[in-house]
C-alpha cells in the first residue's frame, strides 16, 4: 500500500459522517378548528375552535359565552405521540369538604402539516392505540385544521 493511499483511507475513516438535518418538531401551539368527529359524539364541523398554548387548551364554542379550559401534557417522542388532558373543574368542589377527583383524559395525537388528529376516550383508563373513533367503546377521534393567521 502506498503512503498516499494509506493517508487517504485514514482521513476517510476518521471523517465524521454527514449530519442529517434535524427534523423540526411538529408545533401544537396555535388555533385549530374542528373539521370532523368520529365516535360517540357528533358535532358540526367548524363550530368548535381549540387554542393550544404551552400547557393549556381553550375550547371555544359559538353557543358558549366563555371557553372551556383544560391543562394538558404531551410526549411527542412516543409512537404514537401521547396527550393527557386535565379538564378544569367549574366551582372547584366535589362535595362537602371532599377534594375534587382529578380527571385525566388519556389520548394520542398526530400532527401532519396543518392537520391534527386527537383520539381519546373519557370513560376508560385505557389510552387508544389507533386513530379510529368507536361509538360503542366511547373512543372519539377529532380531526382539526390549523387556523392560518391573516397577513
Amino acid at each position: 500500500m502506498t503512503p498516499s493511499l494509506l493517508i487517504g483511507l485514514a482521513l476517510a475513516v476518521g471523517a465524521p459522517a454527514p449530519k442529517e438535518t434535524p427534523k423540526e418538531a411538529p408545533k401544537l401551539e396555535g388555533d385549530w378548528i374542528i373539521e370532523r368527529f368520529e365516535g360517540p359524539k357528533d358535532g358540526p364541523p367548524g363550530a368548535v375552535t381549540m387554542t393550544f398554548t404551552a400547557d393549556r387548551i381553550l375550547i371555544k364554542e359559538a353557543k358558549r359565552e366563555k371557553p372551556e379550559e383544560a391543562a394538558y401534557t404531551v410526549d411527542l417522542k412516543k409512537k404514537p405521540a401521547t396527550i393527557d388532558i386535565r379538564p378544569g373543574r367549574p366551582g372547584g368542589a366535589a362535595g362537602a369538604g371532599a377534594p375534587p377527583k382529578e380527571v385525566v383524559v388519556q389520548g394520542i395525537l398526530e400532527i401532519e402539516g396543518d392537520t391534527l388528529k386527537l383520539c381519546f376516550t373519557r370513560d376508560s383508563a385505557e389510552r387508544p392505540t389507533e386513530f379510529k373513533g368507536d361509538a360503542e367503546k366511547g373512543v372519539m377521534l377529532i380531526i382539526l385544521k390549523r387556523v392560518k393567521a391573516d397577513k
